[in-house]
């Protein structure tokens, strides 16, 4: 009897020990915007070889354990500049140039598009037009057209 009861729960422990721990983040000031959930609700399970997390904060997602790739959805978005700008899946994107060199993370925001979607990667883990690729869709899908956009891949004058 103690045998069989050992059994099970050898297998439920070993198989949670298997579970990666939810990945903690912040939310962004627009997170609860009814646009953040259809791009919650159209990510995918995995970018690359990456399996989705769980998340802790709303209008969030998580990829890889440890995490090498998180979005957030809600943020706040720039006005034209210098930064370089890319179209990748008829999604805008900035890439955050200063905040890439030499860093261990790169940090990639949708330009144009309300409410705004930030993404920072490992790009030890997964390359960055990778996750572009895969993440273009459900933000093009979710997100409304703001009427600025790209003009070349290094201008985001409206």
């Amino acid at each position: 009897m103690r045998r069989a009861l050992a059994l099970p729960l050898v297998a439920v422990t070993l198989l949670l020990a298997g579970c990666a721990p939810t990945v903690s983040l912040t939310p962004a000031p627009q997170a609860t915007s009814t646009r953040c959930a259809g791009v919650v609700v159209r990510l995918p399970d995995r970018i690359g070889t990456l399996d989705r997390r769980e998340t802790d904060a709303q209008g969030t997602g998580a990829w890889g354990n440890p995490a090498a790739v998180t979005l957030t959805c809600g943020v706040l978005t720039a006005e034209a500049s210098g930064i370089p700008c890319q179209t990748v899946g008829g999604v805008d994107w900035l890439l955050e140039e200063e905040r890439i060199a030499g860093a261990d993370r790169q940090v990639l925001t949708t330009f144009g598009r309300q409410p705004g979607t930030q993404v920072v990667l490992d790009p030890k883990a997964v390359q960055a037009i990778t996750v572009l690729e895969t993440l273009s869709d459900p933000i093009a899908a979710a997100t409304q057209r703001d009427g600025r956009k790209c003009l070349a891949d290094s201008d985001t004058s409206s």
